[in-house]
């Protein structure tokens, strides 16, 4: 089975821990994945929505230099060095905050190799409101700048998180694909699912925009909390149906949210796999939603002129 995960707070827990992405507690460690025969993980920095400024820069640097130590100690190469390994990885940043709001910033997280940023958590920051924030502006002055910035680095920019206005600010001004990395469809009666889940018309704009949507395994967003392996079934059928199968990937939010047990880690992932083979989803669909989806995306936006 092959992997590719488009989102996971893992590294940023392992720097508060001090432990090692070979062997811990948390939702993955490299010696649970031992089992996949290729393996792409989108590592996230989360900045907390406190964090703005030069303290929102600063505290990137800090997780930064743990995610390098951990590549280093551990072998895994990243994903533009296009090297021949079993593990790869790409760094995005969660929450666009961590550019300290400057163009300079941005640049430097360009330096770094984040290759994905979310634009907001759940609060506003210098680039556009957050799924919460009680006042939707969309996007920024700034946001629009840092955007178009992005486009030009290779970056891509990340809807999960964002306010409505925000998402649709950016369908009409971004002129490459962009993605949302850990989301779910709004088809689930609770407060915190309606915010950060995704409507139909966000999900076939992103599909027509050639973007992806990666499943987020949180148990709030996909609800169905009794049968969660079901509840993730329903929710790749329905943005099937809206968006196409090339849109559906792996978003799984590992390390960063409450998860049912039954999915709760990454070794819990081929079980995953096999129940949606059974329910319907042939092995070439699976390989899409699981790897090729997101690594189409990915060797479009870094490889293609």
């Amino acid at each position: 089975m092959r992997l590719f995960d488009l989102h996971c707070d893992t590294i940023t827990e392992l720097e508060k821990k001090n432990e090692s992405l070979a062997e811990n507690d948390g939702h993955i460690s490299l010696d649970r994945a031992g089992y996949l025969t290729e393996y792409v993980q989108d590592f996230a920095i989360f900045i907390p929505d406190e964090y703005r400024g030069k303290a929102a820069t600063d505290y990137f640097d800090r997780v930064y230099a743990y995610y390098k130590k951990q590549l280093s100690a551990n072998g895994i190469s990243e994903y533009a060095e296009r090297q021949n390994t079993k593990v790869k990885s790409i760094l995005s940043v969660e929450g666009g905050a961590g550019m300290g709001g400057t163009i300079e910033g941005l640049h430097h997280l360009s330096d770094c190799g984040v290759k994905l940023i979310t634009l907001t958590w759940n609060g506003r920051n210098e680039l556009a409101s957050g799924c919460f924030d009680e006042e939707d502006i969309g996007l920024t002055a700034f946001g629009r700048d840092a955007i178009r910035e992005m486009e030009k680095l290779r970056i891509a920019a990340d809807v999960s998180h964002l306010s409505k206005k925000g998402f649709y600010d950016l369908a009409d001004f971004a002129q490459k694909p962009f993605m949302a990395s850990h989301s779910c469809v709004d088809m689930v009666d609770n407060f915190k699912a309606r915010h950060r889940n995704l409507t139909e018309d966000q999900i076939k704009i992103i599909s027509e925009h050639g973007g992806v949507i990666g499943i987020n395994l949180w148990e709030k967003l996909l609800g169905n909390e009794d049968n969660s392996f079901d509840a993730v079934l329903r929710h790749m059928s329905r943005m099937i149906e809206i968006g196409g199968e090339d849109v559906v990937a792996m978003g799984t939010d590992f390390d960063g949210c409450d998860i049912n047990p039954d999915l709760a880690g990454i070794e819990k992932l081929q079980g995953l796999y096999d129940y949606l083979n059974i329910h319907g989803f042939d092995k070439k669909l699976l390989d899409k939603i699981f790897f090729a989806n997101a690594d189409r995306f990915f060797s479009n936006l870094l490889f293609t002129k």
